[in-house]
């Protein structure tokens, strides 16, 4: 069991070591970052198959506290969740790792770097095998400090500095409701263990808590905080504006950010919990609210984006607001999936732009003309808009969309589906044509070869044919982890949800390919009402500007008002008349004057006699006769430089008053020694 310990524990040795190493390795942190990353990688595959043959495992490391009833030990919990987590998360990591050896070089800050994705990584890790609400906290924090750290990572760019600032700013206040979440938690169960937590939820429905004079369910309370925390940190609306300013930092970083840790520890926490969401049915339509207002929203903005990285940061705030709207309506199964396949993905998209934009500007790859260009990429965007239905809605996979006991949470569920493939089929169009149009100078991917379509449209018809087997296989392994809403009904049938589906796909690919092909004959695009929607959804819905105008302003504009006038009333009017301030000075000056007598002063006498007697020493024995007159000289000057100084030493209101909070904590230790003893 030790060896799986080492899963978070191996990228935090690796923080530590780079953290703590000189500058002589600067060069190389990669080779301490790339073997401890791809080791806890092995391990995480090993802990998959260890958990489908054996079962979950349970580790304790250490007791972090114990204080009366309360005892919370630092261990791990290796389920079948997080088994299937840990592989995208370590995965995904370690190819970051190797991307950045060669990405980063010849940066200033490259040990840096590299000691800071260790800790992301390893922080995530934890996270995922964390058995306690106090030790999941904690790492969520430790998440949100690195994310500051590495998107700043370029911080002499004003741009870079305020994307760090605004991604903390953000985390920081949604992070509030899920520490009221790890509190009422607490209050209410008498643990911060999870499993035990989760046992007794169904005990504690019926209990209730006041809140602004209305009696609301401990469990929908404690799941709305989850939610908090999980808006902040996946970047959910409204906590959405600070995800794509992130693209500040360097693409490593993206990847990072947008495929393997930060936006999937909210959705991965709803999961977790999931027994506990699956009994606060008001705080599930909330998620399912937020999730689903999300996934179109950042579907619709993605369609007007014209920069590559912000079309991919709005794609992942739409795909993670589709998890978060699989967990609102039960089908935890589903999100796990979306997660692990979206992290794997978006990481590959992330890190294959930057070398895809670098061919596209310098005109590597097989050139092509107008004509056959445009056709090409046509048809690769027809194959990569068609992925998506064929892969979601095909085999056992099409039951999820109908496993909900509720008609409305099902209509639902189907129409958000429908429109995020017709979206996808959409903005991937656009997002082909722009990167690799012949009109400025592209080049094509090898993929979007007239010889090799056909192949990866077979391809594609595999991998949706090979999950017909797993997929039940893998509902089967997950559903001991987490929450189940009794069974599924039956399923309407593959070929109707497939056919659907991919009808939906075809039909927004078809409106982009006439769009780009003709823009002038599009009558829907020359109306004013479309024109005044491309304009609000190129805007992001003026949102950003919304929270500078109702948030950000205001509390500014408090700040300095406290500043100028709260300050100056409150500590020159009420503590000066008070007399506080000249009590603090005249105990200062006490505790000064007892200090400089006592030891200050006895000590300069001691070494001034020891300097006398040694230096009369050496008068008798080397008969420095000639050095008398000088030695008097500069003993009657220094005299005199004393004096003066002495005269003119400053008593500082500053060094005063930390004197007298010294002497309050001493006289406070004191005390409480006294009372202890």
């Amino acid at each position: 069991m030790l060896p799986y310990a080492l899963i978070p524990g191996l990228p935090l040795a690796a923080f530590l070591f780079l953290a703590l190493a000189g500058g002589s390795i600067s060069d190389r942190a990669h080779r301490i970052g790339i073997p401890a990353v791809g080791g806890s990688f092995v391990l995480s595959v090993a802990g998959l198959v260890r958990v489908a043959l054996h079962g979950p495992l349970e580790i304790t490391v250490y007791e972090l506290l114990q204080v009366g009833g309360l005892r919370i030990e630092v261990g791990l919990w290796l389920d079948q969740l997080a088994a299937v987590v840990l592989v995208m998360v370590t995965g995904v990591s370690f190819i970051v790792h190797v991307y950045s050896a060669r990405y980063m070089i010849g940066d200033p800050r490259y040990r840096r770097f590299f000691a800071l994705i260790g800790l992301f990584t390893g922080a995530m890790a934890l996270l995922v095998l964390s058995n306690n609400l106090l030790v999941t906290y904690m790492c969520w924090e430790l998440m949100g400090i690195c994310s500051y750290l590495l998107i700043s990572h370029w911080a002499g760019r004003l741009p870079a500095a305020r994307a760090a600032t605004k991604s903390f700013l953000v985390n920081a206040v949604a992070d509030v409701g899920l520490g009221f979440g790890v509190v009422l938690a607490f209050a209410t169960y008498g643990t911060l263990d999870i499993r035990e937590i989760l046992a007794q939820a169904a005990s504690m429905s019926g209990e209730t808590v006041s809140l602004l004079g209305l009696e609301i369910g401990r469990n929908t309370l404690i799941t709305l905080c989850l939610l908090s925390g999980a808006m902040g940190k996946s970047a959910q609306l409204p906590m959405h504006v600070w995800l794509p300013y992130a693209m500040e930092a360097p693409t490593p970083v993206s990847a990072l950010i947008h495929a393997a840790t930060m936006v999937n520890a909210g959705p991965f926490l709803l999961i977790r919990l999931s027994p506990l969401v699956m009994l606060a049915p008001s705080a599930m339509v909330a998620i399912a609210v937020v999730g689903a207002a999300t996934a179109l929203y950042g579907a619709l903005v993605s369609l007007t984006q014209s920069d590559i990285k912000r079309l991919l940061a709005y794609s992942t705030i739409s795909q993670i607001g589709f998890m978060v709207f699989a967990c609102g309506v039960g089908a935890f199964t589903a999100a796990v999936f979306h997660l692990v396949a979206h992290g794997f993905l978006k990481g590959f998209l992330f890190l294959s732009t930057g070398n895809a934009l670098w061919q596209a500007g310098h005109g590597h790859g097989p050139a092509m003309d107008g004509r056959s260009g445009s056709r090409r990429l046509a048809m690769g965007a027809l194959v990569l808009a068609c992925i998506p239905p064929l892969l979601l809605f095909a085999g056992p996979y099409e039951q999820l969309w109908t496993a909900q006991h509720s008609e409305g949470a099902r209509a639902a569920f189907w129409c958000i589906a429908l429109l995020a493939v017709f979206t996808t089929a959409s903005y991937t169009y656009r997002a082909v044509q722009r990167l690799f149009s012949p009109r400025v100078g592209g080049a094509a991917p090898q993929l979007f070869a007239v010889n090799k379509i056909p192949a990866v449209a077979l391809m594609t018809l595999g991998a949706a044919a090979l999950m017909l087997p797993l997929w039940s296989r893998f509902t089967e392994f997950l559903g001991p982890a987490v929450g189940q809403g009794g069974p599924p009904p039956r399923a309407t049938g593959i070929s109707t949800a497939l056919s659907v589906a991919v009808a939906t796909a075809l039909a927004g690919w078809f409106l982009a390919h006439a769009r780009n092909r003709r823009p002038a004959a599009n009558p829907v695009g020359q109306r004013r009402w479309a024109m005044r929607l491309y304009v609000l959804f190129l805007n992001q819905l003026y949102i950003d500007e919304l929270h500078r105008a109702s948030v950000v302003r205001p509390l500014l504009r408090m700040a300095a008002w406290l500043r100028d006038h709260v300050e100056e009333i409150f500590l020159e009017q009420v503590l000066l008349r008070a007399g506080v301030v000249r009590l603090a000075l005249r105990l200062s000056d006490g505790m000064r004057r007892s200090v400089e007598g006592a030891v200050v002063e006895g000590a300069i006498q001691g070494l001034a006699r020891f300097a006398v007697g040694v230096s009369g020493w050496e008068y008798r024995i080397l008969d420095l006769r000639g050095v008398d007159s000088a030695v008097e000289r500069a003993t009657q000057a220094a005299r005199a430089s004393g004096r003066e100084l002495q005269r003119r030493e400053p008593r500082t209101v500053r060094s005063n008053l930390l004197i007298a909070v010294c002497g309050l904590v001493l006289v406070i230790g004191l005390a409480y020694w006294w009372i202890a003893a």
